[in-house]
């Protein structure tokens, strides 16, 4: 059976990170060491998600695919300007998605020609769109997406408020917008939604409400591996014995990381 692990990140120290990057890591994520982590759990598989500080850059994922074409898809970030051609190319060398991460952005005006025809491109290539953006920016932006018939990917559990939480009027509004028809949700990244333990409290409250919502055919695991600016905190390992903590059944734990990984990401079935 596939075991996939849908969200990680690979860098190294002679990339360069845009000048407007919130945060640039002074260390090394590479490919190598994550393949070992896959390997060391028994994961068969991984989607590699390009991080906000290399910008639309993404050869260093684009290497590390090349790498293990069998084992890693990709999540590209790419400017909305970008040529059919160019998408094109990217999706022969393992991307299957584009990322719209809005930290620390102002969330962009979907409704222009030019991201019209951007998200027409992303649909016609059956991508998936990626959004790692606060409750505030995803109830603005997934009506929006709703007009396409591409598949919505939520990171993180929808990012949570760590001070409001769940009750967070722009969390429940976020909520009420899900429609299992188009959005997926990565119940990842558990510490970036507040400090342990309450991050895990938080992070089961999401997962429960999603689970009541019908979600939990569209639900998917990811490490968040190096789990950046959470490195000291943070091991592989821990991320996985979170999961299982907020995941407590074998049979939902299988779903998550097997069946609906596997139907998102398009990988065989084995």
């Amino acid at each position: 059976m596939n075991c996939i692990d849908t969200h990680a990140h690979v860098f190294s120290t002679q990339d360069h990170s845009i000048e407007t990057a919130r945060y640039a890591p002074n260390y090394e994520a590479t490919v190598q060491s994550f393949i070992s982590h896959l390997d060391q759990h028994s994961f068969t598989h991984g989607i590699l998600v390009q991080p906000s500080f290399l910008g639309t850059n993404n050869q260093a994922m684009l290497n590390a695919i090349q790498q293990y074409p069998d084992r890693l898809k990709g999540i590209a970030v790419v400017q909305p300007s970008i040529t059919f051609d160019e998408l094109l190319q990217l999706k022969e060398q393992g991307i299957v998605g584009i990322r719209l991460n809005l930290f620390g952005l102002h969330p962009p005006a979907l409704n222009t020609p030019e991201w019209q025809k951007f998200l027409q491109n992303v649909e016609s290539l059956n991508w998936q769109v990626e959004l790692h953006a606060p409750p505030k920016y995803l109830v603005q932006i997934l009506p929006q997406l709703s007009e396409y018939t591409f598949e919505v990917v939520i990171d993180h559990f929808g990012r949570v408020d760590p001070i409001k939480g769940i009750n967070d009027p722009d969390y429940q509004k976020f909520l009420s917008l899900l429609n299992v028809k188009q959005h997926w949700i990565k119940v990842s990244g558990f510490y970036r939604l507040g400090t342990t333990p309450n991050n895990i409290h938080i992070a089961q409250q999401a997962y429960n409400i999603l689970k009541e919502k019908g979600f939990l055919n569209k639900l998917v695991w990811g490490s968040d591996w190096p789990h950046t600016q959470h490195e000291s905190l943070i091991t592989y390992e821990d991320a996985i014995h979170a999961f299982k903590q907020i995941v407590v059944d074998g049979k939902e734990q299988s779903l998550i990381l097997n069946q609906n990984p596997t139907e998102l990401f398009g990988f065989s079935r084995t």
